[in-house]
């Protein structure tokens, strides 16, 4: 249930990039971007949250694999998570880059 409802968020991320026809907030698309990954360097990104959002499927499995000690842990990790992906979608929707 948990990596459903990280899949959801991710895929509403997603849909927000296709309605508003762009991933970068605060400029047009196809600014200088990171090597290899190409996310702006100078505005917000959208596609930053959605990768880990919807890679949160791969991590939270190996989180309560090797960190998690019982099912409230995992829990906990999981909140943790869900803020640092929030967090990054906020700071992405403001326009600021990942790195400023």
């Amino acid at each position: 249930r948990l990596g459903l409802v990280f899949f959801i968020l991710a895929s509403v991320e997603g849909g927000l990039m296709i309605g508003l026809f762009t991933h970068t907030a605060g400029a047009k698309d196809g600014s200088e971007g990171l090597p290899l990954l190409n996310w702006s360097k100078q505005y917000g990104d959208l596609r930053i949250a959605h990768f880990f959002g919807l890679h949160a499927l791969q991590i939270l499995p190996l989180l309560g694999y090797y960190i998690a000690k019982n099912k409230n842990q995992l829990f906990v990790l999981a909140g943790l998570y869900l803020i640092f992906i929030t967090a990054l979608f906020i700071q992405a929707v403001k326009g600021i880059p990942l790195f400023f």
